[in-house]
């Protein structure tokens, strides 16, 4: 029981510290990826549902943090390494927007890319996709039916 319990911790604290492995040998699946993913925690909450079409991935992503507005909308990805790679195109307070969104794949689930952006065609894109920070903790699991 204790080693389950610290296989757990490790591989749990590996996912949420450390980014995917570029170029790694474990490609993902795109039909492998398809389900809900969610984050939970007090009253902050992100579910993302994923469809393979064809070699990419479409569904809804929503976004609510306490406090601050609310975000849904359209996510569209590609797998790349060890990465789902896409725009979301999304609305708040209103207002239609679209930016870049960047989840490593890990055993766990989905954790997303956060780093420096930039502006290109009203879009908002990552400067550099290899520098992205996923320390944040925002784990999304899948959920099992």
């Amino acid at each position: 029981m204790k080693f389950g319990i610290l296989g757990f911790t490790i591989i749990s604290f590996f996912a949420c510290n450390h980014a995917p492995e570029q170029g790694s040998q474990q490609e993902s699946n795109v039909a492998d990826l398809e389900g809900v993913y969610e984050y939970h925690k007090g009253r902050d909450s992100i579910r993302l549902e994923l469809n393979a079409k064809g070699d990419s991935l479409i569904g809804s992503l929503d976004y609510a943090f306490y406090e601050k507005d609310r975000n849904s909308g359209v996510f569209r990805a590609v797998v790349q390494d060890s990465i789902l790679r896409g725009k979301y195109t999304f609305n708040s307070e209103g207002q239609s927007s679209t930016r870049e969104i960047v989840f490593g794949i890990v055993p766990n689930g989905l954790i997303e890319g956060f780093g420096e952006v930039k502006e290109i065609d009203g879009i908002m894109v990552f400067n550099d996709i290899k520098s992205l920070q996923y320390n944040h903790g925002m784990l999304l699991t899948k959920k099992t039916n």
